[in-house]
């Protein structure tokens, strides 16, 4: 079975020595997407009126659900992605820089909601979630592109950066969630999901 190896634009050496590749596994940023791009887009429809819910409580618990999700089937289980591929030590090794860009996401937030919950700011803290997490996703996109020496996760990680920005103009409105639902589906399902599905086709 061959390695979905993505390195450098020049080419390969006969050898295949394993330490000049790096290869991507898109499982991380797959169920990130789909995990968190599925609890914003019901978020904009509680924030739109579309639907209502018992207990305001219970949007903690949908984002909850959400992180569960994401934690359950990208990092312990590993849907989707190749057994063999995450053997290798440069996919360890992209999946912890992964790991830890996210780990730090959710310690940024984590931190601002206290402190704004603390200024008495809380009932805007959920507006800015979206913002950082999609700049996070940008600055994985560009490590990315460092680590393997392709072209393509450069646009991607522009495309995240410019949408943080657009975000972050949009807060207040419910369609902020929605427009980082169709964020999420761009810059990290359909991407992500490409790199298994080429995983599983070698």
């Amino acid at each position: 079975m061959s390695v979905l190896s993505l390195t450098t634009d020049t080419p390969q050496t006969s050898s295949h020595d394993s330490s000049h590749m790096v290869a991507m596994d898109g499982g991380m940023m797959f169920w990130a997407g789909l995990s968190f791009g599925t609890a914003s887009f019901v978020q904009y429809l509680v924030l739109s009126g579309h639907i209502a819910l018992i207990h305001p409580a219970m949007m903690g618990l949908l984002w909850m659900g959400a992180t569960v999700a994401f934690v359950l089937f990208g990092f312990v289980l590993k849907v989707g992605s190749d057994r063999l591929l995450l053997q290798q030590p440069a996919v360890r090794r992209f999946r912890s820089v992964w790991g830890s860009l996210i780990l730090g996401a959710f310690v940024v937030i984590a931190a601002l909601m206290i402190m704004m919950a603390k200024f008495g700011l809380g009932a805007n803290a959920a507006f800015v979630v979206s913002p950082i997490t999609l700049s996070v996703y940008g600055i994985g996109w560009r490590v990315a592109a460092l680590m393997t020496g392709k072209r393509w996760p450069n646009l991607l990680s522009l495309g995240c950066f410019a949408g943080a920005v657009a975000l972050a103009c949009l807060a207040g409105r419910p369609e902020q969630s929605l427009a980082y639902t169709a964020a999420l589906i761009v810059f990290t399902i359909l991407p992500g999901l490409s790199l298994l599905l080429r995983q599983n086709a070698n």
